[in-house]
């Protein structure tokens, strides 16, 4: 037979199982009591675990104590004597005079000589006649009069309008604006949906619901507090395990000074004191070069430059530049080849194109006609069309035709209600099979209900034939 509760009984997901248990009167708004730890743990009996910590006992020892340690069994202890003093070597110094002379001191001996004479050029002499600085630029150039150019300008012929000035744009000419009436909202009527019927608030855990009378709380008697009669012991672990000992104090490993006490008088002889032996100083004999020996016969003060260079008789060399001309009083012959073989043509310098210093104006009476004035042939027209599309299209005194494929091609459907909803009434389809001490309920089908009561009939009849 198949039990279901009402959680597995809903379809719309909004029927839940209460939960809550019958027995305790007064937490019907706490959380659930039904967990899945509950429901499937299964207690055994178990005691009290054992500790793996070792149990803590007292090591002692009624030994002495053995104070020899490694520095003390290792060390050896030496007599201590005075050092005794090194003393170095004697450093030899041999004796006689030092012979100093060096081979650039024998071979390159002091001379005497004359300072050599400077090779100075003679001086180039000075022209005292002024000096001409009139190039051929300045005499061939003749400086033309010239005259400031003025700019080119064009009197400009804009005419005003006399016409007033409209300010209406081609939007504003050509759109008329037309009355239309408010379109109609397309949205559906809700008023289809809404019931007239009282709200039905009667759940079925406010039609099962029985409210049972609460009874007394029961109050635990406090047990009143007995002080120990037996005095305190103040006697700890420490106190109790770490007993006093008796013991010397360690023996010092430093050495004695003994030894460097002494009641004779200081020996202040030192190895320089005694070891020094006090020499003469002699003073320091300087050595003296050797005095200068002129040799025999005069010196020859000819070198190679002066004796491959000699003086030669030399005149002035001439200034390379152009031969300064001599002024003719003749008169200035112009004519050149260009001269005599051009040929003049009649014609002079075009006139500079200049605007006039004055305005004069004309006594002719002023021509308003332009190009575009005589040219242009006004022809009849009126204003041009606007191409926008016109709304009377969209107008229509036909009723709305609201039927659309959703509304005409949808077929309503019955909703079912959900069984779980109907489990309290007549048309329900479970019938009631148990309820745990936790409020969950269990349902079954009819169909089973029904067999199984034949069966049990069936079963009675055989036991009474």
């Amino acid at each position: 037979m198949t039990k279901q509760c009402i959680c597995q009984i809903c379809t719309c997901g909004k029927h839940r199982c209460p939960h809550r248990p019958y027995g305790i009167v007064g937490k019907s708004d706490q959380p659930c009591a039904v967990t899945e730890y509950r429901s499937e743990f299964v207690p055994r009996e178990s005691g009290v675990r054992e500790s793996f910590k070792p149990d803590y006992a007292l090591q002692t020892n009624t030994a002495p104590l053995e104070d020899e340690t490694t520095h003390k069994h290792d060390y050896i202890k030496h007599s201590m004597e005075k050092p005794r003093s090194f003393k170095p070597e004697e450093v030899y110094v041999p004796r006689g005079e030092f012979d100093s002379l060096t081979s650039y001191n024998k071979e390159y001996t002091p001379k005497g000589g004359e300072r050599a004479k400077l090779i100075k050029h003679q001086a180039q002499k000075i022209v005292s006649a002024p000096f001409e600085g009139d190039p051929t630029y300045k005499s061939d150039y003749r400086k033309w009069e010239a005259n400031r150019t003025e700019p080119i300008r064009h009197d400009g012929g804009y005419v005003a309008s006399s016409d007033p000035f409209k300010g209406e744009s081609t939007y504003s000419t050509d759109y008329l604006k037309h009355q239309a009436a408010m379109r109609q909202a397309i949205r559906p009527d809700h008023a289809v949906m809404q019931s007239q019927e009282p709200f039905d608030d009667r759940t079925g855990y406010r039609a099962d619901y029985i409210r049972h009378p609460q009874q007394e709380r029961f109050q635990r008697t406090r047990e009143e507090y007995m002080p120990n009669k037996a005095s305190l012991d103040s006697l700890t672990t420490h106190k109790k395990d770490f007993t006093l000992k008796e013991g010397n104090p360690a023996r010092s490993m430093k050495p004695e000074n003994q030894g460097y006490q002494s009641n004779a008088r200081f020996d202040d002889q030192t190895t320089n004191k005694t070891d020094f032996k006090r020499w003469e100083v002699q003073p320091i004999q300087t050595h003296k070069p050797d005095e200068y020996r002129p040799k025999a016969g005069e010196m020859d003060m000819n070198t190679m430059y002066n004796s491959e260079f000699t003086p030669k008789p030399l005149a002035k060399v001439n200034a390379v530049k152009p031969v300064e001309r001599h002024a003719v009083d003749a008169k200035f012959d112009g004519s050149t080849t260009y001269g005599g073989d051009f040929r003049k043509w009649p014609g002079g310098r075009p006139p500079a194109i200049r605007a006039q210093s004055g305005y004069a104006p004309p006594n002719v009476p002023f021509e308003g006609m332009s190009t575009y004035k005589g040219h242009y042939i006004p022809h009849p027209g009126g204003p041009q069309p606007s191409f926008k599309p016109n709304g009377v299209a969209y107008q229509s005194s036909a009723p709305f035709d609201d039927a659309t494929m959703y509304r005409t091609e949808y077929t309503q459907k019955e909703v079912e209600p959900c069984p779980a909803a109907l489990l309290e009434s007549p048309r329900s389809q479970f019938v009631h099979h148990h309820t745990e001490a936790t409020g969950h309920k269990f349902y079954h089908s009819q169909q089973e209900a029904a067999m199984a009561h034949y069966q049990q009939q069936q079963q009675q009849q055989q036991v009474t034939a």
